[in-house]
């Protein structure tokens, strides 16, 4: 009589790195980046510490790889937003709006990226995969707003890579303030929109 053997267990491996990353990036969030270790890895994503050891065995590695996911996770957020938008404008502001804290889960985001902006000024590998991220993230600004001045909603003779950097800007500008209430959602949303006119209207005179 053949006997039956169970199936092995299919582990995905991508689903676990996530798993660990959003630990990290809870812990940070709750209790610093001090706070970050392999035991309380472990223990806030409900895994044996041999388990979280197979995917990342430092404390280097594990920032390392909450870093990568939080782009994954913007990437993912902007990418369904965007789909949905008729236009290249509207794309665009839809894809600043999302680097915005205007809720909940944008503020958490933003909170914890803010973790690893002053982490990364001291730790050159953060710092390396910050700037591989600004690098895609302002690429894909520039080609939106070079789509929208093609389609005639922005002014012809704006210089799209600088107006991509000065959007990035103004968007992390506004951060800080609205995390500690200083501008409200609303507030920020209609500071893009007077900034986006601006842009359709064309560039500043010179002074």
């Amino acid at each position: 009589m053949r006997k039956w053997r169970a199936m092995p267990k299919i582990v995905d491996h991508d689903a676990r790195r996530r798993h660990i990353a959003d630990a990290v990036h809870r812990i940070v969030h709750d209790k610093g980046m001090e706070s970050v270790s392999l035991r309380e890895v472990a223990a806030e994503a409900g895994m044996s510490m041999g388990a979280v050891q197979y995917y990342v065995t430092t404390k280097e590695q594990m920032l390392l790889l909450a870093l990568e996911r939080i782009g994954m996770w913007i990437g993912e957020r902007v990418a369904a937003v965007t789909a949905r938008q008729p236009t290249p404008l509207d794309v665009l502001r839809t894809t600043v709006l999302e680097l915005l804290p205007l809720d909940e889960e944008r503020r958490f985001l933003n909170r914890v990226g803010l973790a690893f902006q002053a982490s990364s000024v001291v730790n050159e590998n953060q710092a390396a995969a910050m700037r591989l991220g600004y690098a895609h993230l302002l690429a894909f600004l520039t080609e939106q707003i070079r789509a929208a001045q093609a389609a005639g909603q922005l002014a012809a003779g704006l210089d799209a890579g600088k107006e991509a950097s000065i959007l990035y800007a103004f968007a992390q500008g506004v951060v800080n303030a609205a995390l500690v209430g200083h501008y409200t959602p609303q507030e920020v949303t209609a500071l893009l929109d007077e900034h986006l006119g601006r842009m359709s209207a064309g560039p500043l005179p010179m002074i």
